[in-house]
């Protein structure tokens, strides 16, 4: 019995451990976002972001799933980062992370980039938005088709409906602009 308890001790130790570095993972890519949104120098916060997640992308396979909602939040962030400083979605090689956290992540980003379309809107900038449109518009038809069972890819197929939303108010956001900018 003593042998199990320090078995099961030393698991509590690392779970509590990669809880930890999620929570200030979580934090930091919700940080970072704003940061990007506000055209903020973000290069040191995205570095030390890369790192939290890095050790998380290591943590064993018994505990991957207390790490999903880290590392799909550190996805959006690299996804909004990318986007927004290249005009490039990321691939997950790129990220090195799980098809999961991916998946999540790159749904997650269609939100932030409604955000930034509607900064732009307000800053009379329709040509930006309407690139940005472009990228929603490809996330979400590719990701249209797929359909997972919730205990494989848990949130999916809310995040494609709230996608689905974001898109079509962020299109017609556009449209509305152009129409009160004619004569």
């Amino acid at each position: 019995m003593e042998l199990i308890e320090k078995e099961i001790e030393g698991r509590q130790q690392k779970l509590d451990q990669i809880n930890e570095l999620s929570r200030k993972t979580i934090r930091l890519a919700g940080s970072i976002m704003a940061m990007i949104h506000n055209n903020e120098n973000v290069e040191e916060g995205i570095g030390e972001l890369r790192r939290s997640a890095d050790v998380l992308k290591g943590v064993d396979n018994e505990f991957r799933w207390h790490a999903l909602q880290a590392l799909q939040e550190y996805v959006e962030a690299e996804a909004l980062y990318s986007i927004k400083r290249d005009g490039v979605i990321p691939g997950r090689s790129s990220m090195e992370v799980s098809p999961e956290a991916y998946l999540l992540g790159i749904m997650d980003v269609i939100g932030e980039l409604r955000r930034e379309i509607i900064d732009l809107l307000n800053n009379e900038d329709v040509e930006r938005a309407e690139e940005l449109y472009k990228i929603i518009r490809e996330i979400f038809d590719i990701t249209r088709g797929m359909r997972y069972t919730e205990s494989l890819v848990p949130g999916f197929r809310r995040k494609q409906d709230v996608a689905r939303i974001q898109m079509e108010n962020a299109g017609s956001e556009i449209l509305l602009f152009k129409g009160k900018r004619r004569p």
